[in-house]
């Protein structure tokens, strides 16, 4: 019997996991939804279109997998929850359609604060006066803002992710930061691929270059040359998998983002869910 290719729209809180991928030591964000597939006859394994990190929150993550021809996809999106995650929709996918492998364009959001934030938003945004080498400085909105401008376009962020990532060329496309409804700052940047700890590495990096911990100069030399600097990781819990959109017509029916929990992580600076990208 021929299967349907079918593409699923999660979302989860990134700490109650050890991130997404499967691994000895659980809970991981894979191992769970896959549990619950087998436990609706469906044995297909996920393939994510990123694999985020321990702590690292998700609004969209699009996976996709196998499904026998008669599967009711609604019934499917609403079965597949627990008590930190769920799916927002499930949607057949076209001829050829690889969540990991498709080319697309990621959207990460990344929440910070100058002291401790809202009370519901923490565990999911840094609050940077327990950071050290920023904590007791002035940070400048608008130099952080100027610092992640400035890595947009295409580079080697080699000097910004893991060595386990692959050293190529990297495209980011936009980068901004602006305040919320709850007084803290958001930084969204957008691109065709992000090594691993990227968004993180830029973020912590900025950060320093904001509050005058790293000047100018050596800033704009670890992006233009790729060289290595004393940078800093922000933490993940600040982090989210925005939003995913791939080539071609939208996976998903617009508004099924309105399906997500109206409450942090997966807010936007409006406090709405706000609508993805495309998908």
């Amino acid at each position: 019997m021929r299967s349907l290719r079918v593409a699923l729209w999660l979302h989860y809180r990134g700490t109650a996991f050890r991130g997404w991928q499967r691994q000895l030591q659980g809970p991981t964000v894979q191992a769970t939804v896959e549990e619950a597939l087998r436990a609706r006859g469906i044995a297909s394994g996920l393939a994510a279109a990123s694999r985020t990190d321990r702590g690292v929150h998700a609004r969209q993550q699009v996976a996709s997998l196998r499904v026998p021809p008669d599967t009711d996809l609604v019934a499917l999106a609403a079965a597949l929850r627990g008590p930190d995650w769920g799916c927002a929709a499930a949607a057949g996918a076209p001829r050829g359609f690889h969540a990991q492998w498709s080319p697309s364009i990621k959207e990460y959001r990344y929440r910070l604060c100058l002291g401790a934030p809202p009370a519901r938003w923490s565990g999911s945004a840094w609050d940077l006066t327990t950071e050290p080498r920023v904590a007791g400085r002035r940070l400048d909105p608008e130099l952080l803002a100027r610092a992640l401008g400035a890595a947009c376009g295409r580079r080697d962020f080699g000097a910004f992710h893991a060595a386990s990532s692959v050293r190529r060329s990297r495209t980011l496309e936009s980068a901004t930061v602006r305040g919320t409804h709850d007084g803290l700052l958001e930084a969204r940047l957008s691109g065709d691929g992000f090594g691993r700890y990227q968004v993180r590495a830029l973020l912590g990096g900025a950060a320093l270059v904001a509050s005058g911990s790293v000047p100018w100069h050596t800033w704009q030399e670890a992006l233009g040359r790729a060289v290595q600097f004393e940078g800093l990781l922000a933490p993940p819990h600040g982090l989210i998998l925005w939003s995913i959109a791939f080539a071609g017509a939208p996976l998903f029916a617009p508004g099924a983002g309105a399906r997500c929990p109206r409450l942090p992580p997966f807010l936007d600076a409006d406090g709405e869910t706000g609508p993805a990208r495309g998908g």
